[in-house]
């Protein structure tokens, strides 16, 4: 008979399981970033194309996110995991095969992004509906902090692969990935109970009067602004710095400078969540949001200046950004009725997509506005928008109070 699993070995298995899901659907997620400049070359993209290739996946993930977030809640989703992760791996062996310009290549992605969000946001909630009591926090962080894992992976397999090879090659494997959350499905246990269907379809009045979970999806909104604007544009910065005067420094190519140091970022969101789940979890994101804010300024202050700040400053800011994730999902999941919780996650999962996807947008257009990337103020001017993220975040979780 299907049981909430309490037990630490058993709630670490169920754990690794969704985690082992979620980091072979992350694969296909920073591909196109990540070949963008042969695909420009090869399409003749303009600017405003390669932008749009680029973000599409992350609207159409944010698109779908409330309508998959439902579907989890009236069934066991391991059917819309199975179905989304076939469906991830279809379109990158599609792009791979037959993308042969814009409009192919946009339609692929979203159909990408889509499969993203019947995998990200379900899975928590499958998770979170099989696990009790501190190992369901203990979960969801190493759940949701383990997107890093997956989205720095994603370059690097895309980069290492690409440099063998061609860009091409790299959509294949990372349509073969998706593949490998297959088997893992059929291993995990069944939940304890589907919650029941409820009257509301969308649930968002009851969601809106939930005062926590209302500043947990403004925070992770504020988190993700400032997680995809560094992520976007931290090889664009660090390119910038390397030419100046006094910083020709020799590094590794800059991408997988990028994906090693969102790497990092792992393990410090899972010791932020554990502290989170110890302590006050407000206060424990309120600091960590305070820290990043601390750093978009020092990085703000010192454009233009040595590599040897700069540098170790762009690094922590991939750290700092993304530090809190795994506190804040933590937070969204306690905060959440279970019987509302998929619709919760997928609110939750929609501003901040939405969000990521206008971060990295909105630092753009300031860099054009304050004279383009060849200007230290505007690289200031950039930073400091950056840290609107972490600001709206410790914001939204000081006014819930709790």
């Amino acid at each position: 008979m299907p049981t909430v699993l309490s037990g630490r070995s058993s709630a670490s298995l169920v754990t690794a399981q969704f985690t082992v899901v979620l980091v072979a659907n992350l694969v296909p997620l920073m591909t196109v970033p990540t070949v963008l400049p042969e695909l420009q070359a090869e399409w003749r993209l303009s600017a405003s194309e390669a932008g749009w290739l680029g973000g599409i996946y992350f609207a159409a993930y944010a698109l779908a996110a409330p309508i998959l977030g439902s579907a989890a809640d009236r069934r066991d989703g391991r059917w819309l995991l199975g179905g989304s992760s076939l469906l991830g791996a279809v379109a990158s062996l599609a792009f791979a095969l037959w993308a042969d310009g814009f409009w192919v290549g946009c339609l692929l992605r979203v159909a990408s992004g889509v499969a993203m969000a019947g995998v990200h946001m379900p899975g928590l909630k499958m998770l979170a509906d099989r696990l009790d009591g501190p190992a369901q926090g203990r979960g969801a962080a190493i759940y949701t902090s383990s997107y890093a894992l997956g989205n720095a992976g994603s370059s690097l397999v895309a980069g290492a692969i690409t440099a063998l090879f061609d860009w091409r090659a790299s959509f294949i494997a990372a349509g073969l990935a998706p593949l490998l959350a297959l088997p893992v499905l059929g291993l995990v246990p069944s939940a304890a109970k589907r919650p029941a269907a409820t009257v509301e379809p969308l649930a968002l009045p009851a969601i809106l009067r939930n005062r926590a979970a209302v500043a947990y999806i403004l925070a992770f909104a504020g988190n993700t602004w400032e997680v995809f604007a560094i992520r976007v544009w931290f090889v664009a910065s660090l390119a910038w710095t390397l030419q100046l005067p006094g910083n020709g420094i020799e590094l590794p190519n800059l991408g997988i400078v990028s994906g090693l140091a969102a790497l990092v970022g792992v393990p410090v969101s899972v010791a932020v969540a554990e502290l989170a789940a110890r302590r006050r979890r407000s206060s424990v994101i309120m600091a960590t949001c305070a820290v990043s804010v601390a750093v978009c300024l020092a990085l703000a202050a010192t454009a233009g200046g040595s590599v040897y700040v700069v540098l170790p400053l762009l690094v922590l800011l991939q750290v700092t950004s993304f530090a809190d994730v795994g506190a804040l999902a933590g937070g969204i999941v306690a905060a959440s009725e279970p019987r509302h919780r998929g619709k919760v996650l997928g609110l939750y999962a929609t501003a901040g997509f939405a969000s990521g996807f206008l971060g990295p947008t909105v630092v753009g257009t300031v860099i054009e506005q304050f004279g383009g990337i060849q200007h230290p103020a505007a690289w200031s001017a950039a930073f400091v928008a950056m840290a609107l993220g972490s600001m709206m975040a410790g914001w939204s979780v000081w006014r819930k109070g709790s």
